[in-house]
């Protein structure tokens, strides 16, 4: 088995705490919470965002007819931004400090919409990131294929010497077919991903 020597992460869920959930429980009474939820947030066309082809401003209109009048302007505010929303882990931002100062490469692979370049200067860990690929720049969304075989040619990786986090178990799974050793990471269990690390050969 290859040495790992690039290690890839995802962003939400992983680098930052993105919960629109308790979010957005937070922010608003349970119902309204339940439509930005239904209609922003978890509706199928949010992907699209990240694809690239679809702007917030385009879902806040398909949504607008079922949005409170009270609430549109907050909502609208998070759907353009949900960034001050999403703290920064340190615990993460930790680990990508250690495995840079012990030789790693490391990368970014995320679902995220353009607004990604304006807002990652507020997470911490990227400054000292290798790379950066977010699907709008290339319009192809995890899990498909594509983007993990752009990944590797972006930035001519081996596959067998990369190590993938994701929150979403589709994603690794669509990692390992490309030939990438992944770890399905579970929010806040920061000791686990450790373990799985040292496992894997990593040096953390």
């Amino acid at each position: 088995m290859a040495e790992i020597r690039n290690i890839i992460f995802d962003m939400g869920g992983v680098l930052i705490d993105y919960n629109p959930e308790k979010t957005l429980y937070s922010v608003f009474d349970r119902e309204t919470a339940d439509i930005a939820l239904r209609e922003i947030f978890r509706n199928p066309v949010w992907a699209e965002k990240d694809r690239g082809t679809v702007s917030a401003d385009d879902i806040l209109y398909m949504a607008k007819d079922k949005i409170p009048v009270c609430a549109y302007e907050k909502i609208a505010e998070m759907t353009r931004n949900l960034y001050p929303y999403m703290t920064p882990f340190t615990e993460t931002e930790e680990i990508v400090v250690k495995l840079k100062a012990n030789g790693y490469r490391i990368f970014l692979l995320s679902n995220a919409s353009l607004d990604f370049h304006i807002q990652r200067k507020n997470i911490p860990a990227l400054k000292i990131f290798d790379g950066c690929l977010i699907s709008a720049d290339c319009r192809i969304i995890k899990p498909e294929p594509g983007i993990y075989e752009r990944l590797l040619s972006k930035f001519n990786l081996r596959a067998e010497e990369c190590f993938f986090i994701d929150d979403v178990a589709k994603n690794c799974e669509a990692a390992e077919r490309a030939g990438i050793r992944s770890y399905n990471h579970k929010l806040y269990d920061f000791e686990s991903l450790i373990k799985a690390m040292k496992e894997n050969g990593i040096d953390i």
